[in-house]
C-alpha cells in the first residue's frame, strides 16, 4: 500500500513539475516575463503556438510508447530535458528564439510523458475508483502548483527591486527554481518510481482481434476540447486583473497564487463525485457552472456597484468549474470501454484532437489581447 502511493505521489509532483516551466512562469508571473524578456502577448501566443503543434504531433506516438515501455524510464528523460530547457530559459534568450525553446518543450513534456501518465494513473483506480484516482493526481497536482507558486512568488517579492514590478534578477532566479526542481524530481523518478501501477493487467487472448469503439472516443475528445480552452484561459486572469480590475501585477499574481489552492478541493471534490452520480453528470454540470460563470462576467459594467469584488468571486466560479472538469474528463474513457493494453493508444486519440487549443489558442488570445 505504501509503495502504491509513493508511485502515485511521484507521479503527482512529476505530472505537475515538467509544465511548470513552459506554463506556470507565464500563468502566475505573465506581466513580468512580457516586461524582462521584452515581448508582447502576441509573441509568447506565438511561442505557445510552437509548443502546441510539437505537442500535438507527440501525443499520438506518445500513447503507443505508453503502452509498449514502462513509465518510470520514460518519465525520466521528460523530466530530464525539460529541466535542461530551463537551464537555458533562465538566461534570457532573444525573443526569436523562444518559439522553439517552446518547441522543444512540446516535445519533452508530450512524448514521452503524457500517455504514461494517463495510464498509470487509469490503472491505479482500477474500474471502481476512476473518479477518486484523476481527483487523486488532479488535486495533487494543484498542491504542487500551489506550493511551488507560493515559494516563487516570495522568491519574486523578495528579490524584486520595486514591490510593484518584476525584475531580470528575480524572474532569472525563478525560472532557474523550477529548472533545478525539475531536474532533481527526474532521477528520483528514475530510482523510486516502481514499474508497474497493478500487479494484472488485461490482455487479449492469443489470436483475437480487440475492436475499438471510436464514436465515444471522438465525442470524449470533443469535451476536453472545450474544457482545455476553458483551462488555457486560466492563463490570462493575471493580466485580466491588471488591465481591467486596476490590479498591481504584484497583486494580480498573488490573487493567481491564492486561487490555485481552489485547485485542490476542487479537484478531489470532483474525483469522489464523479464516482458517485458518474463522471457523465457532473461533467453536463460544470459546463453549465462555466456558461453561467462566463455570461455573468460578460455582462458586468465597470461602473457597477463593488465592481472588483463581482469580477474577482465570479472569477472563483468560473476557476472552480474549469479545474473541476479537468480534473474528471479522462474518467470518460472508462465509459468507452477500452482494454488496458489499448488505454495509450485511445489516450493519444484522445489527447491529438483534445488538446489542439494548445496550437491556436494563446496565439488567437494573444492578438485579441
Amino acid at each position: 500500500m505504501t509503495k502504491r502511493y509513493s508511485g502515485l505521489i511521484l507521479l503527482i509532483l512529476a505530472g505537475e513539475l515538467i509544465f511548470s516551466l513552459p506554463f506556470h512562469i507565464t500563468r502566475f508571473f505573465k506581466s513580468g516575463i512580457l516586461d524582462v524578456f521584452q515581448i508582447s502577448n502576441t509573441n509568447l501566443g506565438d511561442a505557445f503556438a510552437f509548443y502546441g503543434i510539437l505537442a500535438l504531433l507527440s501525443y499520438f506516438p506518445g500513447g503507443y510508447l505508453a503502452d509498449r515501455y514502462p513509465p518510470r524510464k520514460l518519465i525520466f528523460y521528460s523530466l530530464l530535458f525539460t529541466g535542461i530547457g530551463g537551464i537555458y530559459f533562465a538566461t534570457i534568450p532573444k525573443p526569436a528564439v523562444l518559439p522553439y525553446l517552446y518547441a522543444f518543450w512540446g516535445i519533452t513534456t508530450i512524448l514521452f510523458f503524457w500517455g504514461a501518465l494517463i495510464k498509470y494513473t487509469s490503472d491505479w483506480g482500477g474500474k471502481d475508483q476512476q473518479g477518486r484516482a484523476f481527483g487523486y493526481l488532479e488535486a495533487g497536482r494543484a498542491l504542487v502548483a500551489s506550493i511551488f507558486s507560493s515559494i516563487a512568488f516570495l522568491l519574486v517579492y523578495f528579490f524584486s527591486q520595486n514591490s510593484e514590478n518584476f525584475s531580470r534578477n528575480s524572474i532569472q532566479l525563478v525560472i532557474l527554481f523550477y529548472a533545478i526542481t525539475t531536474i532533481v524530481l527526474s532521477f528520483l523518478v528514475l530510482f523510486f518510481l516502481s514499474e508497474k501501477t497493478k500487479q494484472s493487467i488485461s490482455r487479449p487472448p492469443i489470436g483475437s482481434s480487440i475492436t475499438i469503439n471510436y464514436y465515444p472516443i471522438f465525442l470524449i475528445s470533443i469535451i476536453v476540447v472545450c474544457a482545455y480552452c476553458g483551462f488555457r484561459s486560466i492563463d490570462n486572469i493575471g493580466l485580466y486583473l491588471v488591465k481591467v480590475g486596476n490590479f498591481t501585477p504584484i497583486e494580480a499574481s498573488g490573487f493567481v497564487t491564492s486561487l490555485s489552492y481552489l485547485r485542490i478541493i476542487s479537484a478531489l471534490a470532483a474525483g469522489f463525485i464523479a464516482d458517485k452520480i458518474t463522471s457523465i453528470k457532473l461533467i453536463i454540470r460544470l459546463f453549465i457552472m462555466t456558461i453561467l460563470g462566463q455570461s455573468i462576467l460578460f455582462s458586468i459594467h465597470p461602473q457597477t456597484f463593488y465592481y472588483s469584488l463581482l469580477v474577482t468571486g465570479t472569477l472563483i466560479i468560473i476557476f472552480v468549474s474549469i479545474v473541476s472538469l479537468r480534473a474528471v474528463y479522462f474518467t470518460l474513457v472508462t465509459h468507452s470501454h477500452t482494454p488496458s493494453h489499448r488505454l495509450g493508444f485511445c489516450v493519444g486519440i484522445i489527447s491529438l484532437v483534445g488538446f489542439t487549443p494548445d496550437i491556436f489558442f494563446h496565439s488567437l488570445t494573444g492578438r485579441i489581447l
